[in-house]
C-alpha cells in the first residue's frame, strides 16, 4: 500500500533540471572558454551564462510544473482512495472474522444444549431401567402368588373330590 509519504520521495527521485552545472564555460582542460565573437569580459560572460541558466531553468520549470502538480493531485487522489479501499477491506474481513466467532458460538451452544438433553435422555433410561426391573421382580412375585394360589386351589378342588368320591 502507498503512503502519501511515498509522493514526496518518488517526486524527489526525479532528475532535477535546476542542479546542472552552474558553469558552462569551463573546458575540459580547467581553463574558461574565450568567445571569439563576443567582446564582454569573462565576468560579464558568468553573470550573462548565470542569467541565461536562471531563465531556461524557469523556463523548464513552467513548463514541468502543471503537469507534475497535476500528477501529485492524482497521486494523492489514488493514495486516498487505495486507503479508503484498504479500510473497507479490513472492516469486511473482520466482520468476516465476527461472522465466523458467532457461528462457532452458535454451535458451541447448540453443543451444550444436545449434551443436556443428552444427560437428560440417559438419566430418564436408567429410570426406565431401574423401574422396568422392578416391574419384572414384581411380576416374579406375582406370578409365583398366583402359581401358589392356583396350587392350592387345585389341591382344595383334589381334596373336595376325594371327599366327595370317598362318600
Amino acid at each position: 500500500m502507498l503512503k502519501s509519504s511515498n509522493i514526496n520521495s518518488v517526486l524527489n527521485e526525479l532528475p532535477n533540471e535546476t542542479t546542472r552545472d552552474s558553469n558552462p564555460q569551463s573546458s575540459q582542460n580547467g581553463k574558461p572558454k574565450q568567445d571569439a565573437e563576443t567582446c564582454c569580459s569573462p565576468q560579464d560572460n558568468e553573470v550573462m551564462g548565470s542569467l541565461a541558466a536562471l531563465q531556461l531553468s524557469a523556463g523548464v520549470l513552467q513548463i514541468a510544473e502543471p503537469p507534475l502538480n497535476h500528477v501529485r493531485s492524482q497521486l494523492r487522489e489514488l493514495i486516498g482512495r487505495q486507503n479508503k479501499t484498504y479500510i473497507d477491506l479490513s472492516k469486511e474481513k473482520y466482520k468476516l472474522d465476527c461472522s465466523e466467532v458467532a457461528r462457532l458460538n452458535d454451535m458451541m451452544s447448540d453443543v451444550k444444549r444436545y449434551k443436556e438433553k443428552l444427560t437428560k435422555i440417559k438419566k430418564e433410561m436408567q429410570s426406565v431401567y431401574q423401574r422396568t426391573k422392578e416391574l419384572k421382580k414384581r411380576a416374579a412375585n406375582v406370578a409365583a402368588c398366583k402359581q401358589r394360589d392356583y396350587q392350592r386351589k387345585l389341591e382344595k378342588l383334589q381334596h373336595e373330590e376325594s371327599l366327595i368320591g370317598s362318600q
